[in-house]
């Protein structure tokens, strides 16, 4: 489509002759656009060559994306001023060819490239088309425009090489790329390459330093540059900010020495670490326009910010296969959400101590056509990144308000259901005012949503956060800061954050992690600092009872994981909160730390020695070299006095001597399981050799501290059980005159066991003392009691309820008869003790 005929048919104004003339004309794309429904199709498309939508749909989004992804940077406000869909029509009307405009502009190739096109519009009934419909054809003018460029921009090249910016020294940008295009003609065969060059932070720089700072380096860094293009026979540039540009020929070593000369540039003003230099490398590899060449290597420098060793890059195809993958999962993700692809699932919010569920966060889920999940880390970065996350959110947003006004039409009670705000979505749209419209649209009170923005964000955006959360608290809706530790300025948020809830993830404990004891350490600073302020917390990512126990013990009420639900459709989520009795309506509620923490007590100006002896108890620090050694390394006086022999500092090293034969596999399990249970530690029972041959008996919880070059190292706390041995022993005794039988259950932790202290029954129920005690330990027993009374006894009071009480029952002796029992519990008061109750068992009389 030459020129010179283009321009004068359309200056003929004859509607007929124009439709006649481009229907005609070998287009490579024709589209027709409905802005009355806001849609658009495709007439005709030429497979494979240029990198936009394919399929039918909103024209909005068809302009959004074009806008963003396809049309050549340079060329954005001649593509908007032409095809805006909020102007289009108004601008064809005012055109000197009514109803007829076109503009032309470079458009990206499916290769990554880029080409020229001729993009015209016609629209009105008299080209035949109906109201607010127009139609779109776009021609390729690549070598046309190659002509129209040619020499006069070889002419034009030494005059614009002229052009420098005063305050670098170095050619403008336009300049820039019209005196690079011609050396890249007049030398072809050269190995020629680009160079992208960043500052990283820079406009951190800025505002730390100053203005008359930044500029400064600029300029110094613009000398650097300017000399080193001179040294190298090339081109250098300033695109302006923190922004440079090289073309000279590739040599690695050269880059590498211009790296190192920018660095210490830097350097000299005393800040080099956080404002490294980024450089990405394009090298020519075939005809490719200048600019294109550029944006490959500016693809290249951000790469290169993603290392701290190695900050030059060079350019490779797998970055802009990147690209393209990412492209491609934006138009797919559009298309997603016209089809209605994108859902949420629920994962509920527990209290801990029940299980009961306080609340829910909606999760994004993108279930493709073929019932295939998209994995949300394969989208959700790439929507972050180019950002379209807000129109994410806006769906999810609104798609859990209609949830929640269907669950409260149809009778469920309100459980606030937690929607992602990201920090994109702060800067783009007023949050407040659009979740004012949605609760009004569907007319829902303010508890029902609750809103989670991440501590990064808040930190980075303090204070327009901060007047964000301001407003969304005053209209009654809950804000929790999510991953609440994983940012760098944590304490410094405590100290004037304004949310209702803080949500610290699990991992911080994760007791496989090789860093886990700093991890515990601080989540229970977290824990304690947040308690002190009387902010709720929710810890997230709850995945094993290990876990859960070390939380219970440290008084957390709220948690989120798989451990005690999975994320679940809204139909199993419908199902759950339709039993009242799995909900807690209280929802977040917090106390002021009331509990003790040992770090309190080791404040040497408040409390004494002796004092703090008695709070803990006999303790002392045990190292295990590996084999069958243990060796006490430290102790405190109460562990001295509770071991009590006269040659005790002899029995420091290798106390397994002192051990019957039985109890050193007892103790070497022990210790094991406290290394892998970092969280809880381990329990045992351990006897003692006295020097006069009898024995000591001590319930020991071992906590694993560490591994060091002699050995591994345990915190250990002795309690001593002798006086319970010695009391089970006089029960022995007694019970040789005593037709009752004797069992003490004893209950560390969450394990319950049983002990047979004396068994005057052992002649009416046929069983042995061991016999007996096995069956108690592995719920055998229960097998002997009538089975009509099997449903009473699981209802009898719990041993775990320290009550006493007593309970009658049939049961089968070994030789098949039936005698009847009477059990009595009763609890043992001694705090110290891990013994908790003493259970009769005794045959009933004959009335």
């Amino acid at each position: 489509m030459g020129t010179n005929l283009f321009d004068a048919l359309i200056h003929c104004n004859d509607p007929q002759s124009i439709v006649e003339f481009l229907n005609s004309s070998s287009c490579d794309e024709m589209l027709e656009v409905d802005l009355g429904n806001d849609s658009y199709r495709h007439v005709y498309h030429v497979v494979g060559k240029y990198f936009t939508a394919t399929t039918d749909g909103s024209y909005s989004d068809l302009y959004r994306f074009t806008y963003g992804h396809v049309v050549h940077p340079d060329d954005l406000k001649t593509y908007a001023d032409l095809m805006n869909p909020e102007t289009l029509k108004q601008k064809l009307q005012e055109s000197e060819t009514p109803y007829f405009r076109y503009a032309e502009f470079r458009y990206k190739l499916e290769d990554g490239g880029y080409r020229w096109v001729r993009q015209c519009v016609i629209g009105g009934r008299k080209y035949g088309l109906d109201e607010n419909v127009y139609r779109v054809y776009i021609f390729d003018i690549e070598n046309q425009k190659s002509r129209e460029i040619g020499d006069s921009q070889r002419e034009a090249a030494a005059a614009m090489g002229r052009q420098k910016d005063p305050e670098t020294g170095l050619i403008r940008s336009n300049a820039f790329f019209d005196f690079a295009q011609a050396r890249l003609e007049e030398e072809p065969t050269a190995k020629w390459c680009i160079l992208s060059i960043d500052i990283e932070h820079f406009k951190l720089f800025d505002d730390w330093y100053g203005h008359e700072e930044g500029d400064r380096l600029l300029k110094e860094l613009g000398i650097v540059i300017s000399k080193f293009s001179e040294e190298q026979r090339g081109i250098g540039g300033y695109l302006g900010q923190d922004d440079f540009v090289l073309f000279i020929p590739y040599d690695e070593a050269a880059i590498r020495h211009l790296y190192n000369r920018l660095r210490n540039v830097i350097g000299s003003f005393g800040q080099s670490a956080g404002f490294l230099p980024a450089i990405g490398v394009y090298l020519f590899h075939r005809s490719i326009h200048i600019t294109e060449a550029f944006d490959r290597a500016s693809l290249a420098a951000a790469h290169a910010k993603q290392g701290v060793r190695n900050r030059i890059s060079v350019y490779d195809p797998e970055m802009h296969m990147q690209t393209e993958r990412e492209y491609k999962i934006l138009s797919d993700f559009m298309t997603a959400l016209r089809h209605d692809e994108i859902t949420f699932y629920l994962q509920p919010q527990c209290r801990i101590s029940t299980k009961c569920v306080v609340g829910a966060e909606s999760l994004c889920r993108w279930i493709r056509p073929n019932g295939q999940m998209e994995p949300p880390i394969n989208f959700i970065p790439v929507l972050e990144k180019y950002g379209f996350i807000t129109d994410l959110d806006k769906y999810i947003w609104e798609k859990v308000c209609r949830l929640q006004r269907n669950l409260l039409d149809e009778g469920f009670p309100i459980v606030p259901i937690s929607v992602n705000v990201s920090q994109i979505d702060i800067y783009t749209i007023d949050v407040p005012k659009h979740f004012g419209k949605l609760l009004s649209k569907y007319s829902l009170p303010a508890e029902a949503i609750k809103v989670e923005i991440t501590e990064s964000a808040y930190a980075e955006s303090y204070d327009l956060i901060h007047s964000m959360v301001t407003k969304l608290r005053e209209m009654g809706i809950m804000v929790l800061l999510d991953d609440f530790g994983t940012g760098y300025s944590s304490l410094n948020l405590l100290r004037s954050i304004n949310v209702d809830a803080i949500k610290l993830d699990a991992t911080f404990i994760n007791q496989h992690a090789a860093a886990n004891v700093k991890g515990i350490q601080i989540v229970e600073s977290i824990v304690n600092m947040t308690k002190n302020l009387a902010i709720p917390i929710i810890v997230e990512g709850v995945e094993n009872q290990n876990q859960t126990d070390f939380l219970v013990g440290l008084g957390c009420r709220y948690v989120q994981g798989y451990y005690f639900y999975k994320p679940m459709s809204i139909g199993d989520f419908e199902k759950l909160i339709s039993n009242e009795d799995n909900l807690d309506h209280r929802g977040f509620v917090v106390k002021l730390n009331e509990q003790f923490r040992l770090r309190e007590f080791l404040d040497q100006n408040i409390y004494s020695d002796s004092m703090l002896n008695n709070v803990l108890g006999a303790v002392a620090i045990y190292l295990w070299h590996g084999d069958e050694n243990v060796d006490i390394i430290r102790f405190n006086q109460q562990f001295y006095e509770s071991v009590n022999v006269p040659d005790f500092h002899n029995r420091l090293t290798s106390i397994q001597r002192f051990l019957p034969e039985g109890d050193g596999p007892i103790m070497y399990a022990a210790l094991k399981e406290a290394m892998e249970n970092k969280l809880n530690g381990s329990s045992c029972l351990l006897h003692f050799y006295k020097t006069d041959g009898t024995l000591t008996s001590y319930e020991m919880h071992f906590y694993y501290v560490g591994e060091q070059e002699e050995g591994h190292r345990f915190y250990g706390c002795a309690d001593n059980e002798t006086a319970h041995t010695d009391l089970q022993a006089q029960l022995q005794y007694i019970g040789e005159y005593s037709t009752d039988s004797f069992v003490f259950l004893k209950r560390v932790k969450s394990k319950t066991s049983f002990t047979v202290a004396a068994h005057g029954l052992a002649e009416a129920m046929g069983l042995s003392k061991e016999e007996f005690e096995k069956e108690l330990n592995d719920n055998t027993f229960y097998n002997r009691i009538d089975a009509k009374q099997v449903a009473e006894y699981d209802a009898a009071p719990s041993f775990e309820l320290d009550a006493t009480f007593t309970y009658e029952f049939t049961m089968k002796n070994t030789r098949g008869d039936n005698i009847e029992i009477v059990l009595e519990s009763h609890p043992i008061r001694d705090v110290r003790s891990n013994f908790s109750s003493i259970i009769i068992f005794h045959q009933k009389k004959a009335k």
